[in-house]
């Protein structure tokens, strides 16, 4: 019995991505300094996409794309095509965020991730609410789930147990 490619009995599930998924230099455009060639002695040059001279690899960084379009598409729906440009910009943020947190050069690679993670999360809703409009999603947007509140707390809090 063969093996699958990944050396598992698991089948390795490889979805083609759609359309609207971020090409890796819309990727890079949002993280330039990743592309520095790293290979090269006292380069300082920004490629402008991920390559062998980069650090990420080309192939690494494309890993992490290919990760990133799913969760975006399962949290929209259906998508019309009007909103593929936005959902290409919310997963390449994602992208982005991914590959500076697995690749951190500095200390301040960790809220650079997370600077990009919360620009995709507002591009996020503002996805879901244009998909929404132009009469895609599927029912099940963010916009339907149930929202609590609660009063404060009392400042002696336990006592009245």
């Amino acid at each position: 019995m063969p093996v699958p490619a990944g050396g598992n009995d698991l089948p390795i599930i490889v979805e083609d991505p759609p359309v609207w998924a971020p090409t890796i230099e819309q990727v890079a455009d949002h993280v330039p300094y990743m592309t520095v060639d790293t290979v090269t002695p006292g380069s300082q040059e920004y490629l402008g996409v991920f390559n062998v001279l980069t650090t990420p690899t080309g192939e690494q960084a494309r890993r992490l794309i290919d990760a990133t379009w799913p969760s975006v598409q399962a949290a929209v729906g259906e998508m019309v095509e009007q909103v593929w440009p936005l959902a290409q910009t919310v997963a390449a943020l994602r992208a982005a965020a991914a590959i500076v947190r697995a690749y951190p050069r500095d200390d301040g690679d960790l809220a650079r991730a997370a600077a990009l993670d919360a620009r995709a999360d507002a591009d996020l809703a503002r996805l879901i609410a244009a998909n929404d409009a132009a009469g895609g999603g599927d029912g099940n947007s963010l916009d339907l789930l149930p929202v609590y509140s609660f009063p404060p707390p009392v400042p002696w809090g336990d006592s009245l147990l």
